[in-house]
């Protein structure tokens, strides 16, 4: 079957951008079709990039530039204070949120960045552009989507209602809560929602200057509608969000309520609303991820509430899993059981976030703790979770080799581990280079220096004999977790196999030509790009 495009994205927000740069991390190009000419800066949305999605940006070679664009620089502040009001009294504090730090971090290749979503997807757009690997169909959706056996149909309508017709061998989901693609493999969402709706308010106030201090978030638990804001850049942008206040519509009732968050009569409030936007916290997961052909990304499979800002980066980590594993398969090395592995490692990780946001909804809104201790431990874990940013494991997936669980991992504490699925644990090599950025765009095994074994010549030649990429990375033991033992590395970071002998490695396993349950994808044909 000839088909005209590898891969058809469909949306091309967060979710939709992120696939198509880890697909052209690895060569591969897509047609990315989305409504939108241009990113709306009026609604910031996520606010936080987590430590990992921007080691995810490392390896796509954009953490600087997404350093260089982001205003609130964690230099300036690591702090979220919880106070009567932002011109009041303090009440508790966190330090070191969201894994903010001004200094390198030993377990990470990167630290966390508060920066505006629209701003990372400007970034990313134009990086993709860059790539010249993306073909962009801006101010166009997607009206019908049909699965065949060996290719998807695509209808496309354009800006002028004019339809166009696209065969792809993969299509990805990047569509949201009301994804049409969702709706055309016959999955669904199930799961609860909150049973009041929240406003979010952008709003410059230029003189604004909270007397408790710089920084990232503000929770005024003292005002008659208690909520949260915090600065978008420091030129007087801010945003607000209210807890319950999702039918009010009046700006000028608006104003007043953040003049409240704020501690200002509403006289001495010089501020000017931008936008508002009524939101119902969902706690939602798709009882499947995929079909044959058809891969649901970010909230097209998942909705969770913002508290604890893991809902952008949960989709980054849908879009690297599925982009690399996709591009194995069209590349000609991946099997069919790559992709059925990929609900696999997602599902569970979303089922976690979900939990965990839910956990933090409970803690926050009109039933809001008001005092030191009960603030300390009820909302800790919505400031402190690298144990679910990064301790999540893809342990016992069908792609990874046999191996235990981390059965202490908990939301809040990382343990780096080198059990098959952690995320291989960091090491830096010197003070500006990180062990992840030795690591190929395939796999790759860390060798114990000056190992070099029959064993490993063994490997390197059966990956050649299967197309197989593979980089041997020279490391000291500390970077293996023990003198002589190898660690087989996946393109996304995350540990295939771990043992003293390569030789014991199934490639049949981790590249997914074993225990699949459907037919095999169908050969690439020759000369497609």
């Amino acid at each position: 079957m000839n088909f005209d495009h590898d891969v058809v994205i469909v949306g091309g927000g967060p979710s939709g951008l992120a696939t198509a740069a880890e697909l052209a991390h690895h060569g591969i190009a897509s047609v990315l079709i989305e409504p939108r000419t241009s990113v709306a800066h009026d609604r910031p949305r996520a606010k936080t990039t987590s430590i990992r999605t921007m080691e995810h940006f490392r390896r796509w070679g954009i953490a600087h530039a997404i350093r260089d664009r982001a205003e609130i620089k964690p230099a300036w502040s690591q702090r979220v204070v919880f106070c009567d009001n932002a011109n009041g009294s303090i009440i508790t504090e966190f330090d070191h949120a969201f894994g903010l730090s001004a200094e390198p971090l030993d377990f990470a290749a990167e630290t966390s960045q508060q920066i505006p979503q629209p701003v990372v997807e400007d970034v990313l757009r134009e990086h993709l552009l860059d790539t010249g690997l993306v073909d962009f169909r801006l101010g166009c959706r997607v009206i019908a989507i049909i699965e065949h056996d060996e290719f998807v149909h695509v209808t496309v309508e354009g800006s002028n209602a004019a339809e166009e017709a696209l065969t792809a061998r993969f299509v990805i989901g990047c569509d949201g809560g009301w994804s049409p693609t969702r709706e055309s493999i016959g999955a669904s969402l199930s799961g609860t929602s909150a049973p009041h709706a929240n406003l979010n308010v952008v709003f410059t106030a230029p003189r604004l200057r909270p007397a408790v201090g710089d920084a990232v978030h503000y929770w005024a638990v003292g005002a008659a509608t208690p909520g949260a804001l915090g600065p978008l850049d420091h030129a007087g942008r801010w945003w607000a969000s209210l807890a319950a206040a999702g039918d009010i519509t009046d700006p000028a009732q608006v104003k007043r309520l953040i003049a409240d968050l704020v501690g200002l009569p509403e006289t001495d409030f010089d501020a000017e609303i931008h936008s508002m936007d009524a939101w119902t916290p969902r706690m939602l997961l798709a009882d499947r991820f995929a079909s044959q052909r058809v891969f649901l990304v970010g909230e097209s499979a998942h909705l969770n509430p913002p508290f604890g800002g893991h809902g952008f980066n949960t989709c980054v980590g849908d879009a690297v899993n599925i982009g690399w594993k996709l591009a194995a398969v069209i590349a000609g090395w991946g099997g069919r059981g790559l992709l059925e592995s990929y609900e696999h490692e997602r599902r569970h990780i979303a089922q976690e976030t979900i939990e965990s946001a839910a956990t933090n909804l409970r803690a926050s809104g009109l039933a809001i703790a008001r005092t030191p201790g009960a603030l300390q431990e009820t909302k800790a874990e919505e400031f402190y979770s690298l144990g679910l940013v990064l301790g999540y494991s893809y342990a016992q997936s069908p792609v990874v080799a046999t191996g235990p669980t981390d059965a202490d991992r908990d939301v809040r504490h990382y343990r780096p581990s080198f059990v098959p699925g952690a995320r291989l644990p960091h090491r830096w090599m010197d003070p500006n280079r990180s062990l992840y950025d030795l690591l190929g765009k395939g796999y790759s095994l860390l060798i114990p220096h000056g190992d070099e074994s029959a064993a490993v010549s063994s490997l390197v030649q059966e990956c050649r004999r299967r197309s197989i990429p593979l980089s041997l990375v020279p490391v000291t033991p500390a970077a293996t977790g023990a003198p002589g033992q190898f660690v087989l590395v996946r393109p996304d970071q995350h540990i295939a196999w771990v043992g003293r002998d390569p030789t014991e490695i199934d490639l049949r396993v981790v590249s997914g030509h074993l225990n699949t349950t459907a037919k095999p994808v169908t050969d690439r044909p020759a000369g497609r790009a």
